[in-house]
């Protein structure tokens, strides 16, 4: 934090502090997020993976000015995180059968 500020703003280290801690509670689900959208990719289901991510931008920015008015600013850092990976990709197929080829 001292990086990017003096040491003598303690309000911004601690509001600095305050939010590294809960992002990097939660920064696993953040990466288990991007699998399951490189897994909708690698699996030629694109559209879901776009699907997936607009629904979680719009959840998140709904949770956000959700929790704004209760919870402030730590309101607005708990809604980034929020989403975790669904469950729904062990239901899709990995890959069709690939064809028979014949050598001539």
């Amino acid at each position: 934090m001292l990086i990017f500020v003096q040491p003598q703003e303690t309000a911004t280290i601690a509001a600095g502090v305050t939010y590294l801690r809960i992002e990097g509670t939660c920064y696993w689900g953040i990466g288990c997020l991007f699998l399951l959208y490189g897994l909708y990719r690698a699996i030629k289901r694109p559209a879901m993976s776009l699907i997936l991510t607009v629904i979680s931008l719009g959840t998140r920015v709904a949770l956000a000015y959700a929790l704004a008015g209760p919870a402030g600013v730590r309101g607005i850092w708990i809604s980034i995180p929020h989403r975790l990976a669904s469950s729904r990709w062990r239901r899709a197929p990995i890959l069709p059968a690939a064809p028979e080829h014949t050598v001539v």
